[in-house]
């Protein structure tokens, strides 16, 4: 009985270990499913290029959620982790900063 007990642990231990982890959203897919059609990633489309958005995390998740002028909400469409997903894709697709903040569009002028 014992080695039954046994058997069934150490079963239950391997089958959980084979099982997948909870996979993170495809933020690439889900750009290209719900986004794509307003927006890319290097040229204004219908919304701004993902080059030119905002580059504050908390500004697209709220943009994302919430939604601003033409863009339409997606808080009730997307989950918590898909959108913070969904800001990483933004980000990693924008160029960095550059040192001077006012080089590109000049500040104050």
């Amino acid at each position: 009985m014992k080695n039954i007990a046994l058997i069934a642990a150490a079963t239950s231990l391997i089958v959980a270990g084979s099982m997948p982890a909870h996979a993170a959203p495809d933020a690439e897919q889900i750009f290209s499913k719900k986004c794509s059609m307003c927006h890319k990633i290097d040229s204004k489309k219908v919304g701004p290029a993902v080059k030119d958005m905002n580059r504050d995390p908390a500004v697209l998740r709220k943009t994302i959620s919430e939604g601003r002028k033409m863009m339409p909400k997606f808080g009730a469409k997307l989950s918590a982790e898909e959108i913070d997903a969904l800001v990483a894709f933004i980000q990693s697709k924008q160029p960095e900063e550059t040192a001077n903040p006012c080089a590109k569009n000049p500040c104050g002028q």
